[in-house]
């Protein structure tokens, strides 16, 4: 790979300006920041919210650490968060830029650069690290030691020395999770939190002259090789400056695993055309969709316990999820608690929602880029060192030669994680709804709407309407307008 990861990673980001991002990329690192505003916002008016803000503080009332902590816990609490490919970048990425940003004077411009220099950084690791039994999503700790420290360093402009250091030290320590406590608890809440405060110190013992190994990424004894089955270093560098990973960022409308927002979606639409179901009258719920929302909900399956389930689980069950919308028409942050966990018909009406795998949905979903599709075509024939995928023998050889060479741009990139949802009645009638594609994924109509997609996110949360017209011109406001329109989002 010639010279070091972190060193080629780091010196493009560190010299990346505002007018070297593309007009379409930094439009959605602008609706990226306001759509995890308003998952902060959403999950602050939660029960679960508001014991983060009791253990760690309120935002913007400490210094830039704290603010940063408390952001990054509350942004993915309740699974609000936005996805790319590849991971959660937002807890960090744009959580780290924000609270570094009031305090080294950033203007709107320089804000959303430090994003997307997150972004891409932390997105690259990520997907060099994709394929291999260590792989999970929203739980890949390790994403945000490199989407903080990039954030933090951006915005106050270091030199690539201190970067290089920060960047070696921060991955010196990984901090691995522990999925029973993931979905058994509240432990989530810190799976980003933990290692941007990692990662910040990282920043800070870099700077007092504490030297990190700038070689920590690649080789056998490596980080990308402790992770994966299959390291892919060239997927860390591939297209820098020309392949941008927000661009395939993706916004979710409901307050759960992305895997789930297509299945969602299709209960929505049925509630709406049928009207209110009486949960006597369903037989059963039969929802087909790809391998990742069957295996979702199966791993989800063993925690829920009715109005004692962990949040996490919560957000991951396809059943709870769809019960709540066919009863009230919408799942919202307010069903993650209160009076709708604690309501036994919903949970009935849960156990009467059967997991289906659909073979054509998967497919469908591994040839888009997001979330599996593009590390496939980067991996290529290394794809079958993964024993899930080799376990498919010929089937998957075949799949990985119709994808096709990886992608040359993001600019066209795509998730399609579909479902099909079929409510049965006891009286024979039969209610089907099916989609490729959620509203908000990647893809042309998220590409040509997220921003009144996000608009709607915000509004819905509770955000005034005046914060959200600064938010939009956000790369128009100086210094002072920017950190006032980030104030006045959270208040």
């Amino acid at each position: 790979m010639g010279s070091q990861l972190i060193h080629q990673l780091v010196s493009w980001a560190a010299g990346l300006r505002y007018d070297d991002i593309p007009a379409h990329t930094a439009a959605l690192a602008r609706s990226q920041i306001i759509s995890n505003l308003a998952a902060v916002r959403a999950s602050a008016a939660h029960p679960l919210g508001g014991k983060i803000v009791a253990a760690f503080g309120t935002p913007f009332e400490g210094d830039a650490r704290q603010t940063a902590h408390v952001l990054a816990a509350l942004s993915m609490c309740l699974e609000y968060d936005e996805v790319a490919y590849s991971g959660h970048p937002s807890a960090s990425c744009v959580n780290v830029a924000l609270a570094y940003a009031g305090q080294e004077q950033l203007d709107g411009r320089q804000l959303i650069t430090a994003v997307v220099a997150a972004n891409e950084c932390a997105t690259r690791f990520q997907a060099g690290m994709l394929l291999g039994s260590f792989f999970r999503g929203q739980s890949a700790t390790y994403t945000h030691l490199l989407g903080a420290a990039v954030a933090r360093l951006h915005a106050q402009e270091h030199k690539t020395a201190i970067w290089e250091d920060a960047v070696g030290l921060a991955f010196g320590i990984l901090p691995t999770p522990v999925e029973h406590a993931f979905l058994n608890s509240d432990a989530k809440v810190l799976v980003a939190a933990t290692p941007v405060r990692m990662a910040l110190d990282a920043c800070d013992a870099a700077v007092a002259g504490l030297a990190g190994p700038h070689d920590v990424l690649e080789g056998p004894d490596g980080v990308l090789a402790a992770l994966s089955d299959v390291p892919m270093p060239d997927a860390v560098v591939a297209g820098l400056g020309r392949r941008w990973h927000t661009d395939t960022l993706s916004f979710k409308r409901y307050p759960a695993s992305a895997y789930l927002q297509a299945a969602f979606e299709c209960a929505e639409r049925i509630a709406a055309g049928a009207g209110a179901i009486d949960p006597d009258d369903v037989a059963v719920v039969r929802v087909d969709g790809s391998i990742l929302t069957f295996l979702l909900q199966h791993k989800a399956a063993p925690f829920l316990a009715e109005a004692d389930t962990a949040t996490a689980a919560l957000t991951f069950s396809v059943g709870y999820g769809i019960a709540t919308i066919l009863l009230t028409g919408s799942l919202t942050t307010a069903d993650l608690a209160g009076d709708g966990l604690r309501d036994p018909v919903r949970w009935a009406l849960a156990d009467k929602v059967e997991v289906r795998h659909d073979k054509n949905l998967t497919r469908r979903m591994v040839a888009a880029t997001v979330p599996l599709g593009e590390a496939l075509r980067q991996a290529g024939p290394r794809a079958m060192q993964v024993p899930a995928i080799a376990a498919f023998g010929d089937e998957a050889q075949e799949l990985l030669a119709e994808l096709g060479p990886p992608s040359e741009s993001f600019a066209d990139a795509t998730m399609a994680i579909g479902a099909r949802v079929e409510v049965e009645l006891r009286d024979g009638t039969t209610l089907v709804e099916e989609l490729g594609q959620a509203t908000g994924m990647a893809g042309p109509p998220t590409r040509d709407t997220h921003q009144e997609l996000v608009a709607a996110k915000f509004t819905a949360s509770g955000g005034h309407a005046d914060a959200l017209v600064d938010l939009y011109r956000l790369d128009e406001l100086d210094a002072g307008a920017a950190a006032t329109a980030v104030r006045k989002a959270l208040a």
